[in-house]
């Protein structure tokens, strides 16, 4: 099981903006970001001749496949590494991701790529609310899991409305302007994690 975290500075209100910060952005980056900024670049994708229409949804698939996947693997990878490592990883996974699609050398390495994206936006759903919420007062819960769920509502905004602007400079600028968010997201957020785990 993942393991329940304590504030780094319990008993000040302001202690946990930065955790309710680090859950918004990771929402926003693995399973806005990456699940849904996808879905405007299809048609992009095959005018571009980087894939055909078919390998386009074949693709699709694999991402939503490996959200199955870290959904199942998040709870133990979270158990060997701890939850705030774990999630960091999976940001730093996502953007990499996005980094790798700007270069279509294959449909097989995209696949990969975009099977990990997934598969990193999996693990964050599952261990994003339990990081976050141990270390935020009770009468502030409703706050934080509102937060939380804002960064996905955000990061499909974004997807709708900073793709098709990212798009007038080309396909792969696209891309790589989709992995600097992430990693400008991830590096704001990186700190604002708690930092002690209670014992297992």
């Amino acid at each position: 099981m993942s393991k329940p975290i304590l504030p780094a500075a319990t008993g000040h209100p302001k202690a946990v903006w930065p955790s309710i910060f680090a859950g918004f952005c990771a929402s926003l980056i693995g399973i806005g970001l990456a699940r849904f900024a996808y879905t405007p670049l299809l048609p992009v994708l095959i005018q571009a001749h980087w894939f055909a229409a078919s390998d386009v949804v074949y693709l699709g698939a694999a991402n939503l496949a490996g959200y199955l996947v870290g959904a199942v693997l998040g709870r133990p990878l979270a158990a060997g590494l701890g939850n705030v490592t774990a999630l960091r990883a999976m940001k730093v996974l996502v953007t990499l991701a996005f980094l790798a699609c700007a270069f279509p050398v294959s449909t097989s390495w995209f696949f990969i790529w975009r099977l990990l994206s997934g598969i990193a936006g999996g693990v964050i759903m599952v261990l994003v609310a339990a990081t976050v919420l141990p270390n935020v007062p009770d009468d502030q819960k409703g706050l934080a899991t509102g937060a939380v769920f804002l960064g996905l509502g955000c990061g499909i905004a974004a997807s709708g409305t900073i793709v098709p602007l990212l798009l007038k400079f080309g396909l792969r600028e696209t891309w790589i302007g989709l992995a600097a968010l992430s990693a400008i997201l991830t590096a704001a957020s990186w700190r604002g994690w708690p930092r002690r785990a209670v014992p297992a």
